[in-house]
């Protein structure tokens, strides 16, 4: 005998949710040419959803640079299923041959390690 989902059955997790999109980046966003801020791992723009119009940020992280790629995609598995109002949320993330990218809220207020320093 099947049972039929109710509401007492039925869970959404939040990593269900946030996925590897399998298209081309370009095609989902526009990526802004001028860079918010660069790091050890990559560059971060400033991105607009072409469909939605919503402003996020992407991080550009060079393939070359992660030195251990199960370790990293351990990583996005994390921030898939966290959520916390201190903790950066991701949306989504792409990758390609050469690069990932991955698809955050914008964080603006500057640099943290400024703040710590002042």
């Amino acid at each position: 005998m099947e049972s039929k989902p109710n509401e007492s059955n039925i869970l959404i997790k939040k990593q269900t949710m946030i996925r590897k999109n399998e298209q081309d980046i370009k095609e989902v966003y526009k990526i802004s040419k001028k860079p918010l801020g660069s790091g050890a791992y990559g560059v971060v723009s400033l991105c607009k959803h072409k469909m939605t119009g919503q402003e996020r940020a992407v991080k550009q992280v060079s393939k070359k640079k992660i030195k251990n790629m199960d370790r990293f995609k351990q990583e996005i598995t994390i921030l898939q299923t966290l959520d916390h109002p201190n903790v950066l949320k991701l949306y989504e993330y792409f990758e390609d041959s050469k690069n990932v990218y991955l698809i955050t809220e914008i964080c603006k207020g500057g640099e943290l390690f400024d703040r710590i320093i002042a």
